[in-house]
């Protein structure tokens, strides 16, 4: 399994997923790279050395978006040396990546996903996105299945993907309101020419989106937490042109504005892990609310951009913009662990 945690927003994906990190100072462990950088949606490609911990069994990989190669990475959390990843992805030509049309735009590494999806034939699949262009490829070959691109401005930071193999982005678009505020949800899993019909829908500052198996709607983050019925019934929606319909939004007024990531509270189906610009926080699904007092100590801290658990460990992973980072202005040198509950790791 990859475990997603992206230095902008890492997560822990519930099939084959992939961490993406952006650290943390008080962790009880840490796995960090020596005077490296890791972006905050990216890990960067380092020496990350750590003492041997044997609380982090070998559940998964983590993956993580490394935005010093523009690489997609993947570790495996229970070895002491990060120095080689256990596998990486960027589009090229012979992965079937066009040389003019796509893999220009791929740049800066935003967001990583592995899920569980044979539509193409495949039983897993990659989502990805980087710079302007977002991907479906094969896991874990990375040869092509879909791409499209994006304007400057719409700055992407999330994608996933639907059981019938079609997708949705998350723009979060730029302080003048240009471009992006958005999700947009494209027919992918059409043969060409019919791969890109799509349908936009508002959303401020749009960070990310994830596909809820256990109540079949889609979840959707930025100024407020959205909630999407797909295809429902009688709105027009089909697979070869997709349609969501906004079920409920959730102010974020009760905990911190401004939202980042939202990933599976592992072994609570009802429950969603979600992080903003001023914390960390659980959400009841049923109750349709934040429960107070979730998350307490170390793992309780500002612009965590990713977030996930490892499977069956109560174990968070966090990656958070970090000061002594200097690739950019939101990158990160670690990864962080937490337990989800008291107890050092």
């Amino acid at each position: 399994m990859i475990i997603s945690i992206k230095n902008k927003q890492m997560k822990i994906l519930n099939f084959k997923a992939v961490l993406f990190f952006c650290g943390i100072a008080l962790l009880a462990c840490k796995k960090e790279g020596n005077k490296q950088n890791v972006t905050k949606e990216a890990l960067v490609k380092s020496q990350l050395n750590v003492q041997p911990n044997t609380a982090l069994a070998a559940c998964c990989r983590i993956g993580t978006t490394n935005q010093a190669n523009h690489t997609m990475e993947a570790y495996d959390p229970s070895l002491t040396s990060w120095a080689t990843p256990k596998w990486s992805f960027k589009p090229t030509t012979a992965l079937g990546f066009s040389s003019t049309a796509e893999i220009p735009l791929w740049g800066r590494a935003v967001d990583l996903k592995v899920r569980n999806n044979n539509h193409w034939g495949s039983t897993q699949v990659i989502v990805a996105h980087a710079e302007r262009l977002s991907v479906i490829a094969k896991y874990p070959g990375g040869q092509r299945i879909w791409a499209t691109g994006f304007p400057v401005g719409a700055n992407i930071h999330g994608i996933e993907i639907l059981p019938d193999g079609n997708c949705v982005v998350a723009a979060a678009g730029v302080t003048d309101g240009s471009a992006g505020n958005y999700i947009r949800i494209y027919s992918s899993s059409q043969a060409a020419p019919n791969q890109y019909v799509n349908t936009i829908y508002p959303l401020v500052s749009a960070h990310q989106v994830l596909w809820d198996p256990s109540n079949n709607c889609l979840w959707a983050i930025g100024a407020t937490l959205d909630k999407y019925e797909y295809n429902k019934a009688g709105d027009g929606g089909t697979v070869s042109n997709p349609k969501l319909s906004l079920i409920t939004s959730y102010s974020l007024s009760s905990i911190t504005p401004w939202g980042h990531d939202i990933a599976p509270y592992d072994g609570d189906t009802n429950k969603l892990l979600v992080t903003t610009n001023g914390g960390v926080y659980v959400f009841d699904k049923s109750a349709g609310a934040f429960i107070p007092g979730a998350i307490t100590g170390a793992a309780q801290r500002t612009f965590v951009d990713s977030i996930s658990t490892l499977p069956g460990q109560n174990i968070m992973v966090q990656t958070y913009k970090d000061p002594g980072c200097t690739l950019n202005g939101w990158c990160t040198t670690h990864v962080d662990f937490h337990k989800l509950t008291t107890g050092a790791l």
